[in-house]
């Protein structure tokens, strides 16, 4: 079992959100917006660009769409262009620099495959493993408001950091949420009260808004079976292991966030 001591980066405070695709940027922040804590820093929202990219792509299309619909729900932000060969490293710096706790960014499906996984997003995966920052990979659905969240949870670092991310976002919407404990990785006693530990400040959170229940069955089809709101968050190494299809959100209107928790800071 790995470390569980990372349920939350105490000393990491706000977002960090990189946008490339106009298209992806309203459902993105409107997620990142509903994470962010009322006593956070606005949510960085950087454009990472290729260095030599020339003179248009000095204000990036995404950025710029990430500035109107910021300023159409009247919620501020912090925008910046960067300038990158990297940008899956560069991202992790930029988050380092600016002391936040999460990375949220829109998944990556190359031109010539199907790893949505691949490009920037593995490599902000690779490069925030030994960092206390967790990271959300958010397959695009809707921005409009959720009216119920799910939250694969379990005693590692992912599941806990599935669990943060919920709470996050339940507690400033008119949202409900349903964790659904993942029992077959919690064997040991002490596993088990840590488990019951994470729950029971989620409920004292969120009050009548949160239930909880446990995963019947550790497969694809368990999951979503149990899961039939538009909002499903579940660890990376669940993911992994169950073989979720990433590359598209069950569902037309359905939305997928897959996490990936931080070290101890």
């Amino acid at each position: 079992m790995e470390s569980t001591d990372t349920a939350v980066v105490p000393s990491r405070r706000g977002l960090l959100v990189p946008v490339a695709n106009p298209d992806g940027v309203a459902p993105l922040l409107a997620v990142a917006f509903a994470a962010n804590a009322p006593d956070d820093p606005p949510t960085n929202v950087m454009a990472f660009v290729r260095e030599h990219g020339g003179q248009d792509l000095a204000h990036p299309p995404a950025l710029l769409a990430a500035v109107e619909y910021a300023a159409t729900r009247g919620v501020p932000i912090a925008p910046q262009t960067v300038w990158s060969s990297n940008a899956g490293a560069d991202i992790v710096v930029a988050a380092r620099n600016a002391n936040a706790g999460w990375i949220l960014v829109g998944y990556h499906r190359a031109a010539s495959g199907q790893d949505t996984m691949g490009g920037v997003v593995r490599d902000v995966f690779v490069h925030a493993r030994t960092e206390p920052v967790h990271v959300g990979v958010f397959i695009q659905g809707t921005d409009q408001p959720f009216e119920r969240i799910y939250a694969a949870v379990d005693s590692g670092r992912d599941g806990r950091a599935a669990l943060d991310l919920a709470v996050r976002i339940t507690r400033s919407s008119n949202a409900k949420m349903r964790a659904l404990l993942v029992s077959s990785t919690v064997s040991q006693p002490a596993e088990q009260d840590e488990v019951a530990d994470l729950l029971r400040d989620a409920r004292r959170s969120l009050g009548r808004r949160f239930h909880s229940d446990v995963l019947s069955e550790r497969s694809i089809e368990g999951l979503l079976h149990q899961t039939p709101g538009r909002l499903l968050i579940v660890g990376k190494k669940l993911a992994d292991e169950i073989r979720l299809p990433l590359g598209e959100a069950p569902g037309a209107d359905r939305c997928m966030i897959v996490v990936q928790g931080g070290i101890s800071a």
